[in-house]
């Protein structure tokens, strides 16, 4: 029985290889796999584990992730540098109207604004008007739309 099992996880490993083989990916957690069990400090009591465990020593440990990632730093500080040499285009950058904020923060105020001096027009007339006590209120309006028609025409040639 344990022959059948043995020749089994041999099979669905050479399948496995074959199917990572035809999709062209490396993964390190299957690369482990196929190497076996390495320990550095520990020694198995078990029988069965100890058949299967390699014991690693130093010189098997060359590799570690300080030694891999060693030059990483380097590549990463490479590549800022590259990218802070790049120009930036300044066009692509600033907004094609630069004050459209401005305008949209100022155009709330301007609108009280407004009011507030409509009614401030009005309140100069009414007094005007008051001291002007002989004059026709319908004689000043027509007047300030003939001077308006006036201006109107003046502008136009």
């Amino acid at each position: 029985m344990d022959i059948e099992a043995q020749k089994r996880k041999e099979r669905l490993a050479a399948i496995r290889k074959r199917k990572l083989q035809s999709e062209g990916q490396t993964d390190r957690s299957t690369s482990d796999a196929e190497k076996g069990i390495k320990f550095r400090s520990y020694i198995p009591n078990d029988e069965k584990l100890k058949e299967h465990v390699e014991i690693s020593t130093s010189d098997d440990i060359q590799e570690t992730i300080e030694s891999e990632t060693k030059d990483m730093t380097k590549e990463t500080l490479a590549q800022a540098i590259e990218k802070q040499k790049e120009e930036v285009d300044l066009f692509n950058l600033a907004p094609k109207k630069p004050n459209w904020d401005l305008k949209r923060d100022v155009e709330k105020k301007l609108e009280k604004l407004e009011r507030q001096t409509q009614k401030s027009i009005y309140e100069i007339i009414r007094k005007r008007l008051q001291n002007d006590q002989n004059v026709n209120l319908a004689q000043v309006v027509s007047h300030a739309e003939d001077q308006q028609i006036s201006n109107e025409k003046e502008e136009e040639e």
